[in-house]
């Protein structure tokens, strides 16, 4: 006969009562404390209607916004609106978003976030830039509009771009501290210097100058209730975005070497900061978006060490692919087309071959104030001018901000 030994262990064989102490289990550690609720999930989404105006041709327009918690953009509807047109309309090739000479956004202490660009800038940084209410193209906008032509309304147009701020919506990193009464964000719209004139919005314009108007609209985070209950209990919420103090700037520098052609090699200025993208426009002496006269070849080096060599043709193959714009380049905005003489550095914002907007920070460049980035085109053709070169740079309050 075989004896079965008695067991004072638990799933062991034996008669004997399993111990009252489940010490050495692990089912035995005590529950931890709950874990604070992600401030985008606690927080509300909102929109403020900061200004509804009309703007002369040459105006200068500052518009104080609203205080309310945590801004994360800004989004601007213009609309031009003409009647008693004879004319045959017909728009410029940066139109209708020239109408905007040039925009800025700065903070309470006067400090640009976004730095003096254009109208036209403005709108490549919307179709090109993968960041929070950016990578769209503002002409498969459904209110998007142009109208050419002899009609009564001829030269009318209609358009919505926004101000990038916040670099990333899934944890609000880049949203600003907007809640002091006293230290207002000051938004700077100025108009181009005329409505009619054949230099600026137009190429044929129309009889009767229109009237423009804008609407600007803030998104914004709403301050958090401190705790949210269930059924479970209390859950702490997160007080403030992640990262707060954390800021996404737009930064602009223009480069007169390319003129003329040749081969020159390019220094950047903007540096001190992680840089996520880089938009670059080359245009000729009438100021006209070139793309005759873009290299065949550009070369990126930081600090000396060369880390891209892109043909032209599959530069424009990626672009294509990673924002979903599969349309030949075209010389004025059209939707889902590329756009004649802008190039896109992308590759630093996504590991991915599609642009997405959870923010995987991985291949952000990082640079300091002794850092060199220099450009080279193989050979820019006789007809350049000058390249616009802007500059989306992040300054985190920590490394662990960032690349959460």
């Amino acid at each position: 006969m075989t004896m079965i030994p008695t067991s004072t262990g638990i799933g062991a064989p034996g008669t004997a009562p399993a111990p009252a102490n489940l010490g050495r289990s692990p089912m035995a550690s005590q529950p931890a404390a709950a874990a604070a609720i992600p401030f985008t999930r606690g927080s509300t989404l909102a929109t403020m209607a900061d200004a509804k105006l009309t703007l002369a041709a040459g105006s200068t327009t500052q518009v104080q916004l609203q205080t309310n918690a945590f801004l994360e953009s800004l989004i601007l509807d213009f609309t031009m609106t003409t009647s008693g047109n004879s004319a045959t309309v017909a728009f410029a090739n940066d139109a209708p978003f020239n109408v905007i000479q040039q925009i800025k956004l700065d903070d309470p202490a006067g400090q640009s976030i976004v730095a003096p660009i254009t109208g036209f800038q403005l709108f490549t940084l919307n179709k090109y830039l993968p960041d929070t209410d950016c990578d769209f193209d503002p002409c498969r906008d459904p209110n998007y509009s142009v109208t050419t032509g002899s009609g009564a309304t001829g030269g009318s147009f209609s358009f919505r771009l926004v101000v990038p701020i916040e670099f990333r919506r899934r944890d609000a990193l880049g949203a600003l501290n907007n809640s002091a009464a006293n230290q207002r964000y000051l938004l700077t719209i100025t108009t181009i210097a005329s409505y009619v004139g054949t230099t600026g919005i137009y190429s044929t314009a129309p009889t009767t100058a229109g009237t423009l108007t804008v609407n600007v609209y803030q998104q914004y985070w709403t301050s958090p209730p401190a705790s949210i209950v269930t059924s479970a209990g209390s859950a702490p919420v997160q007080a403030t975005p992640s990262g707060l103090g954390t800021v996404a700037f737009v930064r602009y520098e223009r480069h007169n070497e390319v003129s003329g052609g040749g081969s020159p090699q390019i220094q950047l200025n903007n540096v001190g900061d992680y840089v996520s993208s880089i938009l670059w426009t080359l245009r000729d002496s009438s100021n006209v978006r070139d793309a005759i006269d873009w290299p065949t070849e550009f070369d990126f080096w930081v600090n000396d060490f060369q880390v891209r060599s892109d043909s032209s043709n599959d530069w424009q193959r990626a672009i294509a692919r990673f924002f979903g714009y599969y349309g030949a380049a075209t010389a004025k905005p059209t939707a889902g087309s590329l756009d004649n003489g802008v190039y896109v550095s992308f590759y630093w914002a996504s590991l991915f071959d599609a642009s997405v907007n959870f923010g995987p920070s991985n291949q952000l460049l990082p640079t300091d104030a002794t850092t060199k980035l220099q450009v080279r085109g193989s050979t820019w053709g006789s007809s350049a001018s000058y390249l616009e070169v802007l500059t989306r740079m992040v300054r985190p309050v920590s490394g662990a901000a960032l690349f959460a």
